[in-house]
């Protein structure tokens, strides 16, 4: 998940205190001040990892995460813009496929850009480094460390 606009801090902490009513033994990363990556005209993100457990499907899962997105105020105006809140669903079990969600819109697990976005890698892998990229079976740190020149550091308040 990442936030850039207003209290970065305060959307982040609201969507894991959200996201704890729908994934059990919840686990949290640390939060990471990262620089943006694709639309490059805007602040800094904070971002983090949570790991859990759900019976919810991929499907079932998005359509949670939207509703919290919608909660705490995420308005989609920018494509990769500026966001309250960026709740993506980046790994589900050893899942590798795409579902159709409406017409237009497509979830795919694991998420499609996750191998270009250290942002993500870096939390991910401080919960399971042992992570396995599911499709091609390389381990998600060798992808991790060819992204060595985008900017992740440890967010300290």
């Amino acid at each position: 998940m990442g936030s850039n606009i207003g209290d970065r801090l305060a959307y982040i902490e609201s969507a894991i205190e959200k996201l704890s009513g729908i994934l059990a033994d919840m686990q949290i990363a640390p939060i990471y001040d990262t620089i943006p990556i694709d639309y490059l005209n805007q602040s800094n993100f904070l971002n983090t990892v949570v790991r859990g457990e759900t019976v919810l499907t991929p499907k079932e899962l998005l359509n949670k995460t939207q509703t919290i997105e919608q909660t705490i105020g995420r308005k989609r105006i920018t494509e990769k813009g500026p966001r309250t809140i960026d709740i993506d669903i980046l790994v589900y079990e050893s899942i590798c496929a795409t579902y159709e969600i409406d017409s237009n819109s497509y979830l795919t697990v694991p998420h499609e850009s996750m191998h270009m976005r250290l942002f993500a890698l870096k939390p991910l892998l401080d919960l399971n480094p042992d992570l396995v990229d599911p499709g091609d079976g390389v381990p998600w740190s060798i992808k991790a460390e060819k992204l060595s020149e985008q900017k992740v550091e440890l967010y300290t308040r």
